[in-house]
């Protein structure tokens, strides 16, 4: 529901503002948690906790996860992953703080309690939050049909797939593969709060990187690495020890497509298209993470004990994200390649990389990709396997 309701927060957003789009979500979300506290029936959890919160939290996810690619130039990746990291840390938190109120004071305090203190949290940041869509001519349409015109833009839509489908299976799971090699259902708990963990510290240090080694090879080395870790060591881990290190390096480069999505985005479609095309791709991952782990659950054999074809699962799903984004690369490298009207190919590489001035033609026609030549595509495949920052 958080990513089916981003083309509605794309449209609050360009008519309303950033601020406002925020204030629903936060009355929302709040009132899921008020609701969920009092509900007494499945399906009134349905309604809160899924339906109500989902469009809750996407309103307010969609209408800031591309401000920060905004504000920031040359460490933009850094900022962006200081800024995701707030994900892990407060899954961590949100974790154990509301294991701690249950205990003490019930669910349905628990519930309340995380309603008020996460509505002023949200409402300070509401309040003290910018933007630069205006700024930057930003286009913001719900759903930019000639964005799927490009090839390279339909690619890096696959690597989003492929990514939440290893991600969800990957992090709903690693809690129950404990219990089946004989660990405790609080060391599953751990274990899941662990990986939040290596999740918060390992997006600065995946953003860092990524202004140094390049936004698109960053992304690429840890999706790859996301799948292998899953491959050489989830299927073998049986120790808490294994489990817990796994945890913590899985967790640093599983969210890996949340963490650079906005400036790998930027670097495909430009920044004033990126908030249309955020939208696109939240909607794209409606489906994979509505059924990655129902596909994770199928997989499992032995009566749910044996997860080694889940294990093979996430991993090759990871495997499949990162070829995506390898052919993305080679097309950016091809385009980074040419040289624009005045000659001066790194007027070109600010043009396509950061577009934040006015482009030479409207902006909906750069949404059109040529058909390539055979000149294009030998050098699109030439950037396979040429080494550059990117």
């Amino acid at each position: 529901m958080a990513q089916f309701i981003a083309p509605v927060a794309t449209i609050t957003t360009r008519k309303w503002g950033t601020r406002t789009t925020l204030v629903i979500g936060i009355i929302l979300q709040s009132a899921a948690l008020l609701g969920a506290s009092w509900s007494t029936e499945i399906w009134q959890l349905f309604l809160s906790q899924a339906v109500c919160f989902g469009f809750g939290m996407g309103m307010q996810f969609s209408a800031t996860v591309g401000i920060i690619p905004q504000w920031f130039g040359r460490r933009r990746s850094l900022a962006n992953g200081i800024g995701t990291a707030g994900s892990g840390i407060g899954g961590l938190i949100y974790s154990l703080a509301s294991s701690a109120m249950i205990q003490r004071w019930g669910t349905g305090w628990a519930f309340r309690i995380l309603a008020i203190s996460s509505a002023a949290a949200c409402g300070f940041s509401a309040i003290i939050i910018r933007d630069r869509n205006k700024a930057i001519g930003a286009v913001q349409i719900a759903f930019h049909a000639s964005l799927l015109k490009r090839p390279e833009f339909l690619l890096t839509l696959a690597w989003g797939c492929f990514s939440v489908l290893g991600y969800v299976a990957l992090l709903f799971s690693i809690p129950s593969y404990a219990n089946t090699v004989g660990l405790t259902v609080s060391q599953g708990s751990i274990l899941g709060a662990m990986f939040n963990l290596g999740g918060g510290l390992g997006r600065p240090v995946i953003g860092y990187v990524s202004d140094s080694f390049g936004r698109i090879n960053t992304a690429l080395v840890s999706t790859f690495l996301a799948g292998l870790f899953s491959l050489v060591i989830w299927i073998f881990a049986k120790s808490f020890g294994v489990l817990i290190f796994y945890a913590l390096i899985g967790g640093a480069v599983a969210p890996t497509f949340t963490t650079t999505v906005a400036p790998v985005g930027t670097e495909v479609v430009g920044l004033q298209l990126l908030p249309s095309a955020l939208s696109i791709f939240w909607l794209s991952v409606v489906i994979p993470s509505t059924f990655a782990e129902p596909i994770a659950l199928w997989l499992r054999t032995d009566n749910g004990a044996n997860f080694l074809h889940a294990q093979i699962f996430t991993g090759f799903m990871y495997m499949g994200a990162a070829i995506s984004l390898w052919l993305v690369r080679a097309w950016k490298i091809s385009e980074l390649q040419k040289t624009g009207a005045d000659g001066d190919p790194v007027k070109r590489e600010a043009e396509i990389r950061d577009n934040d001035a006015v482009p030479r033609q409207p902006v909906v026609a750069r949404t059109v990709s040529r058909v390539p030549s055979v000149t294009s595509k030998a050098k699109a495949a030439k950037g396979l396997f040429t080494v550059v920052k990117v």
